[in-house]
Protein backbone atom coordinates (compact mmCIF):
# COMPACT_ATOMS: atom_id res chain seq x y z
CA UNK A 1 0.00 0.00 0.00
CA UNK A 2 1.61 3.42 -1.33
CA UNK A 3 0.92 6.09 1.19
CA UNK A 4 1.66 10.02 0.06
CA UNK A 5 1.62 11.08 3.77
CA UNK A 6 4.30 8.26 4.59
CA UNK A 7 6.32 9.79 1.61
CA UNK A 8 6.33 13.45 2.56
CA UNK A 9 7.77 12.58 6.01
CA UNK A 10 10.48 10.08 4.66
CA UNK A 11 11.48 12.85 1.96
CA UNK A 12 12.05 15.37 5.31
CA UNK A 13 14.01 12.69 6.55
CA UNK A 14 16.36 12.51 3.66
CA UNK A 15 16.88 15.88 3.54
CA UNK A 16 18.15 16.98 6.70
CA UNK A 17 20.74 15.46 9.26
CA UNK A 18 20.97 15.35 12.92
CA UNK A 19 22.37 19.20 13.19
CA UNK A 20 19.06 20.38 11.95
CA UNK A 21 17.15 18.05 14.81
CA UNK A 22 19.59 19.61 17.64
CA UNK A 23 19.46 23.32 16.50
CA UNK A 24 15.37 23.06 16.25
CA UNK A 25 15.31 20.77 19.58
CA UNK A 26 17.69 23.47 21.28
CA UNK A 27 15.59 26.75 19.99
CA UNK A 28 12.95 25.20 21.13
CA UNK A 29 13.95 24.74 24.76
CA UNK A 30 15.22 27.96 24.39
CA UNK A 31 11.82 29.58 23.82
CA UNK A 32 10.40 27.52 26.33
CA UNK A 33 12.55 28.81 29.15
CA UNK A 34 12.01 32.37 28.09
CA UNK A 35 8.35 31.56 28.46
CA UNK A 36 8.75 30.61 31.58
CA UNK A 37 11.03 32.91 33.02
CA UNK A 38 12.97 36.14 32.52
CA UNK A 39 16.30 35.06 31.53
CA UNK A 40 19.94 35.76 31.33
CA UNK A 41 22.14 35.14 28.11
CA UNK A 42 24.50 32.82 30.22
CA UNK A 43 21.10 30.99 31.51
CA UNK A 44 20.13 30.64 27.65
CA UNK A 45 22.98 29.39 26.65
CA UNK A 46 22.09 26.16 29.03
CA UNK A 47 19.65 24.96 26.51
CA UNK A 48 22.39 24.02 24.23
CA UNK A 49 24.48 22.03 26.79
CA UNK A 50 24.11 18.21 27.02
CA UNK A 51 23.28 16.66 30.13
CA UNK A 52 25.67 14.41 31.25
CA UNK A 53 25.16 12.55 34.31
CA UNK A 54 28.21 11.38 36.81
CA UNK A 55 28.62 7.98 37.62
CA UNK A 56 29.42 8.46 40.15
CA UNK A 57 25.92 10.00 41.53
CA UNK A 58 23.18 7.45 42.98
CA UNK A 59 20.28 7.14 40.52
CA UNK A 60 17.82 8.97 42.78
CA UNK A 61 20.70 11.94 41.98
CA UNK A 62 20.81 11.42 38.43
CA UNK A 63 16.92 11.41 38.35
CA UNK A 64 16.41 14.80 40.15
CA UNK A 65 19.37 15.86 38.21
CA UNK A 66 17.78 15.03 34.44
CA UNK A 67 14.33 16.23 35.85
CA UNK A 68 15.93 19.61 37.50
CA UNK A 69 16.63 20.16 33.26
CA UNK A 70 13.28 18.81 32.14
CA UNK A 71 14.91 15.71 30.14
CA UNK A 72 14.06 12.19 30.88
CA UNK A 73 17.14 10.91 29.72
CA UNK A 74 21.16 11.28 29.38
CA UNK A 75 24.70 10.01 28.77
CA UNK A 76 26.60 8.40 31.62
CA UNK A 77 30.54 8.98 32.02
CA UNK A 78 32.82 7.60 34.19
CA UNK A 79 35.58 9.64 34.55
CA UNK A 80 38.14 7.51 36.05
CA UNK A 81 37.65 5.27 32.87
CA UNK A 82 37.35 8.04 30.61
CA UNK A 83 34.19 6.27 28.69
CA UNK A 84 30.68 6.34 28.34
CA UNK A 85 28.77 3.63 30.26
CA UNK A 86 25.69 4.48 28.26
CA UNK A 87 22.30 6.24 28.79
CA UNK A 88 20.50 6.89 31.87
CA UNK A 89 16.64 6.75 31.56
CA UNK A 90 14.50 8.06 34.14
CA UNK A 91 11.80 5.09 33.92
CA UNK A 92 15.34 2.63 34.82
CA UNK A 93 14.19 4.50 38.30
CA UNK A 94 10.08 3.43 38.33
CA UNK A 95 11.08 -0.18 39.60
CA UNK A 96 13.16 1.42 42.21
CA UNK A 97 9.44 3.14 42.93
CA UNK A 98 7.82 0.44 43.19
CA UNK A 99 9.79 -2.03 45.39
CA UNK A 100 9.97 0.86 48.00
CA UNK A 101 6.50 0.80 47.69
CA UNK A 102 6.31 -3.08 48.66
CA UNK A 103 9.09 -1.99 50.58
CA UNK A 104 7.28 0.22 52.83
CA UNK A 105 4.15 -2.08 53.43
CA UNK A 106 6.45 -4.72 54.86
CA UNK A 107 7.91 -1.89 57.02
CA UNK A 108 4.40 -1.85 58.74
CA UNK A 109 3.11 0.70 56.65
CA UNK A 110 -0.32 -1.09 56.11
CA UNK A 111 -0.32 -1.51 59.87
CA UNK A 112 -1.91 1.39 62.32
CA UNK A 113 -2.64 1.16 66.03
CA UNK A 114 -6.08 -0.44 66.78
CA UNK A 115 -6.61 -1.70 63.28
CA UNK A 116 -5.09 -4.27 61.07
CA UNK A 117 -5.85 -2.80 57.45
CA UNK A 118 -5.65 1.27 57.26
CA UNK A 119 -3.39 2.51 55.22
CA UNK A 120 -1.63 5.04 57.01
CA UNK A 121 -2.55 8.19 54.35
CA UNK A 122 -6.24 7.56 55.29
CA UNK A 123 -5.25 8.67 59.01
CA UNK A 124 -4.22 12.38 58.94
CA UNK A 125 -1.98 12.32 62.03
CA UNK A 126 -0.06 9.69 59.98
CA UNK A 127 0.91 11.54 57.15
CA UNK A 128 4.37 12.08 58.52
CA UNK A 129 4.62 8.36 59.42
CA UNK A 130 4.04 6.94 55.69
CA UNK A 131 6.29 9.80 54.75
CA UNK A 132 9.26 8.58 56.80
CA UNK A 133 8.76 4.99 55.92
CA UNK A 134 9.02 5.98 51.90
CA UNK A 135 12.21 7.44 52.53
CA UNK A 136 13.40 4.42 54.97
CA UNK A 137 12.27 2.01 51.78
CA UNK A 138 14.10 4.17 49.27
CA UNK A 139 17.32 3.74 50.98
CA UNK A 140 16.87 0.40 51.98
CA UNK A 141 16.65 -0.58 48.21
CA UNK A 142 19.94 1.21 47.96
CA UNK A 143 19.20 3.67 44.83
CA UNK A 144 20.36 6.58 46.83
CA UNK A 145 23.38 5.31 49.56
CA UNK A 146 26.85 7.14 49.11
CA UNK A 147 29.20 5.89 48.55
CA UNK A 148 27.40 2.58 46.87
CA UNK A 149 26.73 0.17 49.93
CA UNK A 150 26.56 -3.44 48.93
CA UNK A 151 24.25 -4.58 46.80
CA UNK A 152 22.83 -0.99 45.70
CA UNK A 153 21.78 -0.47 42.55
CA UNK A 154 24.52 2.24 40.95
CA UNK A 155 23.65 4.49 37.55
CA UNK A 156 26.71 2.56 35.78
CA UNK A 157 24.72 -0.71 36.09
CA UNK A 158 21.18 0.92 34.69
CA UNK A 159 23.05 2.95 31.94
CA UNK A 160 25.12 0.08 30.84
CA UNK A 161 21.70 -1.52 29.95
CA UNK A 162 21.66 1.13 27.12
CA UNK A 163 24.80 1.30 25.85
CA UNK A 164 25.56 4.34 23.10
CA UNK A 165 26.57 2.21 20.27
CA UNK A 166 26.59 2.82 17.32
CA UNK A 167 27.98 6.46 17.35
CA UNK A 168 26.24 9.05 15.23
CA UNK A 169 27.84 12.38 14.25
CA UNK A 170 25.75 15.65 13.71
CA UNK A 171 25.76 15.16 9.75
CA UNK A 172 24.42 11.93 9.79
CA UNK A 173 21.26 11.42 7.67
CA UNK A 174 17.98 11.45 9.83
CA UNK A 175 17.16 8.33 7.69
CA UNK A 176 19.69 6.63 9.27
CA UNK A 177 19.04 7.82 12.84
CA UNK A 178 15.30 6.92 12.36
CA UNK A 179 16.12 3.18 11.67
CA UNK A 180 18.43 2.74 14.99
CA UNK A 181 15.02 3.98 16.55
CA UNK A 182 12.94 1.88 14.76
CA UNK A 183 14.94 -1.09 14.89
CA UNK A 184 16.09 -0.96 18.13
CA UNK A 185 13.26 0.66 20.03
CA UNK A 186 15.59 3.09 21.35
CA UNK A 187 14.26 5.87 23.42
CA UNK A 188 16.77 8.57 21.97
CA UNK A 189 20.53 8.40 19.96
CA UNK A 190 23.49 10.46 21.10
CA UNK A 191 25.61 12.36 19.04
CA UNK A 192 28.90 12.57 19.28
CA UNK A 193 31.90 14.71 17.90
CA UNK A 194 35.53 12.52 17.82
CA UNK A 195 37.83 15.36 15.94
CA UNK A 196 40.09 14.62 19.79
CA UNK A 197 40.55 10.82 19.38
CA UNK A 198 37.78 9.53 21.86
CA UNK A 199 33.84 10.01 21.39
CA UNK A 200 32.55 13.08 22.87
CA UNK A 201 28.44 13.90 23.26
CA UNK A 202 27.59 16.94 21.77
CA UNK A 203 23.36 16.33 21.94
CA UNK A 204 21.12 14.04 21.76
CA UNK A 205 17.98 13.30 19.56
CA UNK A 206 14.89 11.46 21.11
CA UNK A 207 11.98 10.56 19.07
CA UNK A 208 9.77 13.54 20.12
CA UNK A 209 12.37 16.14 18.82
CA UNK A 210 12.56 14.22 15.80
CA UNK A 211 8.86 13.76 14.62
CA UNK A 212 8.55 17.38 16.20
CA UNK A 213 10.90 18.88 13.57
CA UNK A 214 10.08 16.79 10.50
CA UNK A 215 6.27 17.43 11.25
CA UNK A 216 7.37 21.11 11.44
CA UNK A 217 8.91 20.49 7.63
CA UNK A 218 5.97 19.18 6.26
CA UNK A 219 4.23 21.10 3.60
CA UNK A 220 0.09 21.99 5.33
CA UNK A 221 -1.81 19.19 4.00
CA UNK A 222 0.48 16.48 2.90
CA UNK A 223 -0.64 14.47 5.28
CA UNK A 224 -4.33 14.77 5.33
CA UNK A 225 -4.52 10.77 4.22
CA UNK A 226 -6.59 8.99 6.92
CA UNK A 227 -4.52 6.24 9.12
CA UNK A 228 -6.00 3.21 7.99
CA UNK A 229 -5.90 5.01 4.41
CA UNK A 230 -2.40 5.38 4.79
CA UNK A 231 -1.49 2.12 6.16
CA UNK A 232 -0.71 3.13 9.38
CA UNK A 233 -1.14 0.56 12.07
CA UNK A 234 -2.72 1.71 14.97
CA UNK A 235 -5.37 -1.12 15.75
CA UNK A 236 -3.51 -3.68 18.43
CA UNK A 237 -3.69 -4.22 22.07
CA UNK A 238 -4.17 -1.67 24.51
CA UNK A 239 -2.00 -1.87 27.88
CA UNK A 240 -4.64 -0.79 29.89
CA UNK A 241 -5.68 -0.57 34.17
CA UNK A 242 -8.77 0.39 35.69
CA UNK A 243 -9.26 3.80 36.99
CA UNK A 244 -10.19 2.15 40.70
CA UNK A 245 -6.90 0.37 40.73
CA UNK A 246 -4.10 1.58 42.79
CA UNK A 247 -1.28 3.86 41.70
CA UNK A 248 1.05 0.97 43.19
CA UNK A 249 -0.71 -1.49 40.66
CA UNK A 250 -0.76 0.89 37.38
CA UNK A 251 3.19 1.43 38.58
CA UNK A 252 4.42 -1.97 38.79
CA UNK A 253 2.16 -2.71 35.15
CA UNK A 254 4.41 0.18 33.48
CA UNK A 255 7.55 -1.32 34.97
CA UNK A 256 6.75 -4.71 33.59
CA UNK A 257 6.08 -3.37 30.30
CA UNK A 258 8.65 -1.06 29.89
CA UNK A 259 6.53 1.93 29.47
CA UNK A 260 5.97 5.35 30.22
CA UNK A 261 2.39 5.20 29.41
CA UNK A 262 -0.52 3.47 29.90
CA UNK A 263 -4.57 4.35 29.36
CA UNK A 264 -7.12 4.73 32.44
CA UNK A 265 -10.33 3.54 31.96
CA UNK A 266 -13.78 3.70 33.79
CA UNK A 267 -15.96 0.54 34.76
CA UNK A 268 -17.30 0.54 31.31
CA UNK A 269 -13.90 0.26 29.46
CA UNK A 270 -14.07 4.12 28.42
CA UNK A 271 -10.73 5.94 28.42
CA UNK A 272 -10.33 8.59 30.91
CA UNK A 273 -6.74 9.14 31.72
CA UNK A 274 -3.40 7.75 31.00
CA UNK A 275 -0.18 8.07 32.84
CA UNK A 276 2.97 9.95 31.39
CA UNK A 277 6.94 9.67 31.69
CA UNK A 278 6.64 12.70 33.74
CA UNK A 279 4.78 11.09 36.45
CA UNK A 280 7.79 8.86 37.62
CA UNK A 281 8.83 11.59 38.29
CA UNK A 282 6.46 12.87 40.02
CA UNK A 283 5.78 9.46 42.29
CA UNK A 284 9.61 9.39 42.95
CA UNK A 285 9.38 13.41 44.48
CA UNK A 286 6.68 12.76 46.58
CA UNK A 287 8.26 10.67 48.47
CA UNK A 288 5.42 8.70 49.94
CA UNK A 289 3.77 11.78 51.40
CA UNK A 290 0.90 10.46 49.02
CA UNK A 291 -0.30 7.05 49.53
CA UNK A 292 0.23 4.96 46.42
CA UNK A 293 -2.39 2.43 47.63
CA UNK A 294 -4.70 5.35 46.11
CA UNK A 295 -7.02 4.71 42.42
CA UNK A 296 -4.91 5.77 40.21
CA UNK A 297 -7.23 9.00 38.65
CA UNK A 298 -6.75 10.58 42.66
CA UNK A 299 -3.07 9.69 42.81
CA UNK A 300 -2.22 11.24 39.51
CA UNK A 301 -4.18 14.26 40.32
CA UNK A 302 -2.98 14.77 43.94
CA UNK A 303 0.99 14.46 42.85
CA UNK A 304 0.67 16.92 39.77
CA UNK A 305 -0.92 19.42 42.28
CA UNK A 306 -4.27 19.19 39.91
CA UNK A 307 -7.22 20.74 41.19
CA UNK A 308 -9.43 17.64 39.13
CA UNK A 309 -11.77 15.40 41.44
CA UNK A 310 -11.75 11.71 40.97
CA UNK A 311 -15.29 11.91 39.22
CA UNK A 312 -13.66 14.47 36.67
CA UNK A 313 -13.17 13.26 32.81
CA UNK A 314 -9.11 13.19 33.34
CA UNK A 315 -7.58 14.90 30.43
CA UNK A 316 -6.24 12.10 27.96
CA UNK A 317 -4.15 11.87 24.72
CA UNK A 318 -6.44 10.58 22.21
CA UNK A 319 -7.94 10.69 18.72
CA UNK A 320 -10.73 8.74 17.15
CA UNK A 321 -9.95 6.27 14.59
CA UNK A 322 -10.98 8.42 11.65
CA UNK A 323 -7.77 11.22 11.98
CA UNK A 324 -5.82 12.07 9.34
CA UNK A 325 -1.61 11.21 9.87
CA UNK A 326 -1.44 14.64 10.14
CA UNK A 327 -3.28 15.46 13.17
CA UNK A 328 -2.01 11.99 14.87
CA UNK A 329 1.42 13.11 14.13
CA UNK A 330 1.49 16.57 14.97
CA UNK A 331 -0.43 15.51 18.57
CA UNK A 332 2.40 13.98 19.51
CA UNK A 333 4.75 16.95 18.18
CA UNK A 334 2.88 19.33 20.46
CA UNK A 335 2.21 16.88 23.23
CA UNK A 336 5.39 15.55 23.82
CA UNK A 337 3.37 12.45 24.70
CA UNK A 338 4.92 9.16 23.77
CA UNK A 339 1.65 7.70 22.00
CA UNK A 340 -1.51 8.82 21.54
CA UNK A 341 -4.32 6.63 22.10
CA UNK A 342 -7.20 5.85 19.46
CA UNK A 343 -10.76 5.46 20.40
CA UNK A 344 -14.10 3.95 19.09
CA UNK A 345 -17.02 6.40 18.82
CA UNK A 346 -17.54 5.11 22.67
CA UNK A 347 -14.40 6.10 23.72
CA UNK A 348 -13.04 2.97 24.10
CA UNK A 349 -9.20 2.40 23.40
CA UNK A 350 -8.86 0.65 20.28
CA UNK A 351 -5.23 0.85 19.54
CA UNK A 352 -2.33 3.43 20.10
CA UNK A 353 0.13 5.07 17.81
CA UNK A 354 3.82 5.50 19.29
CA UNK A 355 6.58 7.48 18.04
CA UNK A 356 8.39 4.38 17.06
CA UNK A 357 4.86 3.97 14.96
CA UNK A 358 5.65 6.91 13.50
CA UNK A 359 8.78 6.31 12.02
CA UNK A 360 8.19 3.11 11.37
CA UNK A 361 5.39 4.07 9.27
CA UNK A 362 7.36 6.23 7.14
CA UNK A 363 10.09 4.41 6.65
CA UNK A 364 8.42 1.08 5.61
CA UNK A 365 5.67 3.00 3.74
CA UNK A 366 7.46 6.03 2.32
CA UNK A 367 9.90 3.51 0.67
CA UNK A 368 7.23 1.13 -0.97
CA UNK A 369 5.68 4.79 -2.13
CA UNK A 370 8.84 6.30 -3.52
CA UNK A 371 9.78 2.98 -5.37
CA UNK A 372 12.98 2.41 -2.61
CA UNK A 373 14.72 5.37 -4.20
Amino acid sequence: MSSSAASTLLNVARSHSARDVMEFTAAKRAKQLEKARSFSETEGAKSETVIVVDSKLTPLEAATLLWENNIMGAPVYDADAKTYVGMFDTRDILSCVTAAHREFLAMGGHHTPGADITIPHDVELHHKTQSELMAKALQHIKINTKPPAPGAVTVSYLAARNPMLPFFTKDSTLVDICKELGARNKHRVPITDSTSGSPVCTGIVSPSGLVAFIASKCPLGSMDEKMSDAGLNFRKEVVQINDEASAASAFELLDSKRLSGIAVVDEDGKLIGNTSARDIKNAVMDAGRTGMDMDIISYLAKVRQSQIVKDDKYPSCHVHEDATVGHVVMMLAKTGFHRVFVVDADMKPIGVVSFADIINFFLQKGEATNGGK
